[in-house]
């Protein structure tokens, strides 16, 4: 599929910034929160999954549900403030 090395690329990105943002304490996040490599590997297996079901229904990729799930329910889902989403 086209759009995997892409959404791969961004999601490994994505994580490395909040990984990254951890460093700063009080300046990258208020509330410090343990984002790991569960997260990344759940959000992997989402993506391959929903890839996976578009191409066996001919469908285009829904990129609403990804960014959804990816983003409000993998990382977002353990944040307790509306400021880190």
């Amino acid at each position: 599929q086209p759009q995997w090395k892409s959404m791969l690329f961004a999601l490994c990105f994505m994580h490395t910034i909040v990984q990254e943002r951890r460093k700063f304490g009080p300046l990258g996040f208020n509330v410090p929160y343990e984002f790991n490599q569960s997260d990344l590997s759940a959000s992997v297996q989402f993506m391959q999954n929903h890839l996976n079901d578009v191409e066996t229904k001919k469908r285009p990729v829904d990129w609403t549900v990804v960014n959804y799930m990816v983003c409000e329910v993998q990382y977002g889902g353990g944040k307790t403030q509306d400021w880190g989403r």
